[in-house]
């Protein structure tokens, strides 16, 4: 249970000397940096000269600096009174004090250094703030592979690439020379020969401050909430709500989304999302109002202790007053409006136009019937798929956090109006939440199938406002309109009236006006709903946190369809139109650097003479493998659309699936290449933004089940041998195939038992049936087979090489390319290649054929493909220029 913290003595004089100290901390960063890089004084060095070596005081300038970058670089989190952040910063300043003296008995920054340490001592009960126990766990392993990896990486680097220095490494002379690079100003007196050699000595700084980096973000995440609330606190929860719950939100405060913090005398509730570094209270506190206070209090506390920023949302106009006096501020978000039921009427002048929507559906023998609790599952199943035509209309998701969400367990519990037709069909349905101490009845769920008749949403609000007078409510809720009212007043902040800007101009994107017009048709009272926040500079986290919990995380969602179809997806067209060509142009480039960095270490008459011995018909062979290969490629797209539901011609699929393949395979980059190419054909033919995302993540999916099953089937059967120049631990990649094949089974089996969707990044996939798994195991395992037997026939015969080995050597050729995501794989695929099948087969000869595979297997299908897409668009100029005529 998620109780209060004792309150704060004196808050602002504490965040003073949080701020100071940091700082602080930061200009002793910055002291010590300067220092390591000027000249110590003399005086002082030539008494140093007789205790200490020059190697130890050298060392002590490198940790001077370094303890200087890190204390720059966790002033940020002393901000955030991390305690991890504490310790460390009494760790680096003792390192500080300890280096500055060694270095050049520069007493001045110890002094400096020694007088922050005794302030952090004093000050460490304010840094309360814990980071996320398993990011912190993994954070650490995260620091120590980071070690590990730069070690091993510059030490089998400088082993294996000596040849590229003055002098020549034996493995611990590599060892010694990387930890140099850290800890010795002059490098150990490490001379490159070359660009290449002075570039790889350059990259050990690069791999070692990324992977710094990201173990520093892994140890300072705020606490992430995993798994909701307990059981125990839900219940405990649903009493406080029952009892005391006097608003629109108070149903929502007990859906699963939430997790519960309770005051110390357990009768109030703050129900609330944490996401990043937000932690979005829904609505008010929930309690008696003497405990108001405390519960405020209480929860900023206790997110102060996991590092979040905390919020109110939609909060009533009753307790600013006590916000304000707390220190937090205060921002109108928007209005909710309310019906009043001992006025609503449908007589007379303002009632006309309601009387004409329930007078036409009357005559078309249209009813609303009212179903309460407990709601059977075969009604929840009709209305099941009324809900899901209608997301799918709107191109979004279920909305969380602030609304309900379409879910069985949910819906059982409330009152439920549905919209029939004559035919006695459900068409449209709302259900109904209530407010427990407030005789309000308050909608949630309004949706209607897309071929409902016009007006029948007015038909079941009328219906709905009339039926609740009729029950005796005093009052019917509809909802909130975002940053409806906001900025209009005189007395607005400047952020609101940003925000009234917003929400005069960018109605095309999200219809605020309009919705404000719709509701106002039932003449309500509108009444201001604000957030509630501590600090102007948390605003961004919390705007951030409250986008994902209200979306679900999923931002694109969030904005609905409006946003989607017009922002995204003119972003997509231009990068379908652009992007092709910015990337063919950088590919060209690219291709002539690496091209001439290969043939710079053979003699390009000995590569041309191996391309020219190539016999005609296996150039010939090569081309019809390519050309089979390319028709197996269009089986990906095949399947997909017949996953979503929406089969093609074959020929359109082809076309679709031969430019983007063509396209993406030489440029790389398919999700600005071949994805950009699909989502303009597809979005031409009709297709909806959600399908051609399905399709893109199917076609992604279908990719990696083709590498994972021709893998697991080539390394178990033939366990590929490598080479001893790459001194590598292992000999074998055995273990590998296995991993493969279980990874393949698992697949299927999940497609021919679980009927769960599946979820690739921002994209989910319908369930794929056994039947498609299979074909799309088949289609793309023809795929692989058939581009790497282009390459075999290019190779000149040699009797130690069979095919089954070198498809095992072309797949991880491969998969080194995709991992360096290169465009193309160009050159890294050719030099692993090379690598494991040089020898026995002479290097010249192999890059003659790999340079003739290129030109076959990639430049001439990307001709094909240009020219293919340069038909279609003018085809599709022609077809505009005659309907405009």
């Amino acid at each position: 249970m998620m109780i209060g913290f004792k309150h704060r003595q004196n808050p602002n004089l504490e965040q003073a000397a949080i701020y100071v100290v940091s700082g602080l901390i930061a200009l002793a960063g910055l002291i010590n940096l300067w220092s390591a890089v000027t000249p110590s004084v003399p005086e002082r060095l030539a008494w140093l000269d007789g205790i200490f070596p020059v190697e130890l005081r050298a060392g002590a300038h490198l940790f001077a600096a370094l303890s200087g970058f890190f204390l720059l670089m966790i002033a940020a989190n002393l901000l955030r009174r991390k305690r991890l952040a504490w310790g460390l910063a009494v760790g680096l300043l003792i390192m500080s004090i300890v280096s500055n003296l060694l270095k050049g008995l520069d007493y001045e920054e110890g002094l400096l250094s020694f007088g922050l340490l005794v302030v952090l001592v004093v000050l460490q009960p304010l840094y309360t703030a814990q980071s996320d126990r398993p990011s912190l766990i993994q954070g650490f392993w995260a620091l120590a592979g980071a070690l590990l990896f730069t070690l091993a990486y510059g030490t089998l680097g400088f082993w294996a690439l000596d040849r590229n220095y003055a002098r020549s490494f034996s493995l611990p002379e590599a060892l010694g020379q990387t930890l140099a690079m850290f800890f010795l100003a002059d490098n150990a007196g490490l001379q490159p020969t070359n660009r290449f050699g002075r570039y790889f000595a350059d990259s050990i700084y690069i791999v070692g401050s990324v992977t710094l980096l990201y173990a520093g973000w892994m140890l300072f995440r705020p606490v992430i909430l995993r798994g909701g609330a307990s059981e125990l606190e839900r219940q405990q929860a649903k009493a406080i709500v029952e009892q005391h719950g006097r608003s629109s939100l108070a149903r929502f405060a007990l859906l699963e989304d939430k997790s519960y913090y309770f005051t110390p005398s357990g009768q109030s509730v703050v129900a609330y999302v944490a996401k990043g570094r937000g932690a979005i209270a829904l609505g008010d506190p929930i309690g008696p109002t003497e405990d108001r206070p405390a519960a405020i209090e209480g929860f900023r506390d206790f997110c102060a202790k996991n590092d979040w920023h905390p919020a109110f949302y939609q909060t009533l106009p009753d307790d600013l007053d006590l916000y304000q006096s707390l220190g937090f501020h205060i921002l109108k978000v928007g209005e909710e409006a309310t019906v009043d039921l001992h006025t609503f009427t449908l007589e007379g002048k303002a009632g006309r136009s309601l009387r004409s929507v329930m007078n036409k559906f009357i005559k078309l023998n249209y009813r609303v019937e009212y179903y309460t609790p407990p709601i059977r599952d075969e009604l929840l199943d009709e209305l099941k798929v009324i809900s899901d035509d209608w997301l799918e209309q709107m191109q979004g998701a279920e909305k969380k956090f602030s609304l309900g969400w379409f879910d069985h367990e949910y819906l059982q519990e409330c009152n439920i109006a549905v919209v029939k037709n004559a035919q006695d069909v459900p068409i449209a349905f709302a259900n109904l939440i209530p407010e427990y101490q407030h005789n309000e009845a308050t909608i949630d769920l309004m949706r209607h199938r897309r071929d409902a008749e016009r007006g029948t949403m007015d038909f079941l609000f009328i219906s709905l406002i009339q039926h609740c007078k009729d029950q005796g409510y005093d009052s019917f809720n509809l909802g909130l309109v975002v940053l409806s009212g906001v900025g209009e007043s005189v007395t607005a902040s400047r952020l609101e009236k940003v925000l009234h800007y917003l929400y005069q101009h960018l109605d095309e994107f999200y219809s605020a006006q309009g919705l404000r017009a719709y509701k106002d048709k039932f003449h309500p009272n509108w009444e201001p709903r604000y957030l509630v926040y501590e600090h102007l500079a948390d605003l961004p986290d919390v705007v951030i946190a409250l986008v994902r919990a209200d979306s679900g995380d999923r931002l694109q969602d969030y904005f609905g369809a409006q946003f989607f179809s017009m922002v995204l997806t003119q972003s997509l067209k231009w990068a379908s139109q652009v992007a092709p060509i910015v990337l063919s142009l950088g590919l060209f480039v690219l291709s002539v650097w690496v091209i001439t960095n290969e043939l710079r270490h053979h003699r390009l008459g000995d590569v041309l003479n191996n391309m020219a011995a190539i016999p005609i018909w296996t150039l010939v062979g090569a081309v019809v493998l390519t050309i089979l290969n390319y028709v197996f490629l269009t089986g990906y797209d095949t399947l997909a659309t017949r996953l979503v539901g929406c089969p093609l011609p074959y020929p359109k699929t082809a076309l679709v699936a031969v430019i983007s393949y063509a396209i993406s395979n030489s440029i790389g980059l398919s999700l600005l290449s071949g994805s950009a190419i699909r989502y303009r054909f597809y979005s031409n033919w009709g297709f909806s933004p959600g399908q051609i995302g399905q399709i893109i993540a199917f076609c992604n999916l279908s990719f990696w089940v083709g590498l994972f099953a021709v893998g697991g089937v080539v390394f178990s059967v033939e366990p590929l041998s490598v080479p001893g120049v790459l001194h590598l631990p292992f000999s074998g990649v055995h273990p590998l195939g296995i991993l493969f094949l279980a990874i393949i089974f698992t697949y299927l089996l999940l497609s021919s038992r679980s009927r769960r969707r599946i979820k690739l990044g921002g994209w989910v996939l319908p369930h794929i049936p056994l039947k498609l798994s299979l074909g799309q195991v088949v289609v793309t395992s023809c795929d692989w087979a058939l581009a790497a037997g282009a390459l075999y026939l290019l190779l000149p015969d040699h009797p130690n090489l069979t095919y089954f080995i070198f498809f095992g050597n072309y797949l991880l050729a491969q998969i080194a390319g995709i991992v360096s995501n290169v465009p193309g794989g160009l050159g890294v695929f050719e030099t692993v290649f090379i690598l494991l099948l040089s020898p026995p087969i002479a290097s010249e000869q192999i890059l003659g054929a790999l340079l003739v595979y290129r030109t076959i297997y990639y430049f001439l299908p990307f001709l094909v493909s240009i020219s293919l897409l340069v038909l279609w668009e003018q085809r599709k100029l022609r077809s505009v220029s005659k309907l405009q005529s």
